[in-house]
């Protein structure tokens, strides 16, 4: 038996940074020089989920089974997609960075969230690859996979996309800060 960690992926990936309940995002992470003038806010943060499938194979004849037996997650900020309008007060800015880290926050709450799920999902997932040697089965297994790890992801984009939408009409972008501060204490608890 050998286990082996699949995070290759057929696109090379932008750097992200991964939520932390140690480090908050700060305008210097964002990267994007030129927003579309066509977007009304004042600043965009783009967040992502990273999947890591951490997957055993075992050869059996001329077959290989594998099985992943974890599946790690990460919501992740993408500092290249992210941008803030030069414009924006210095008040008006603190504010602002707070409503963005909630979208960031809002991404890690989803991500445990469906953890217990993901786990129950994977943990016996078993699939095998008829090949002759053990370096074209693992070929054929990380493609398997990296297809498991884009369908997740794209899940898990949806469901953020739509609690997205709620926060955002819910808190009118930040500024209702009756709203805004609900969310807040209730992203405070992600790191306790």
């Amino acid at each position: 038996m050998q286990v082996f960690v699949s995070n290759k992926s057929i696109n090379p990936e932008p750097q992200v940074i991964i939520w932390s309940k140690y480090r908050a995002i700060k305008w210097s992470d964002f990267k994007k020089k030129n927003p579309n003038l066509d977007d009304k806010g004042s600043a965009n943060v783009a967040i992502g989920f990273q999947s890591t499938p951490l997957i055993e194979h075992i050869k059996i004849k001329n077959k290989f089974k594998f099985k992943i037996i974890d599946m790690r997650l990460h919501a992740v900020f993408i500092p290249e997609f992210s941008w803030v309008m030069k414009n924006v007060s210095v008040k008006g800015k603190t504010l602002l960075l707070k409503h963005e880290q909630g979208h960031f926050d809002l991404a890690e709450e989803i991500i445990r969230k469906t953890r217990i799920k993901l786990i129950n999902h994977f943990q016996d997932r078993v699939f095998i690859i008829n090949e002759k040697t053990k370096d074209t089965a693992k070929k054929g297994a990380i493609l398997q996979v990296t297809k498991i790890r884009k369908d997740l992801e794209s899940r898990l984009q949806k469901d953020f996309k739509k609690q997205e939408k709620k926060y955002d009409v819910k808190t009118n972008h930040g500024l209702i800060m009756r709203y805004q501060d609900d969310y807040n204490k209730r992203f405070k608890k992600l790191r306790q």
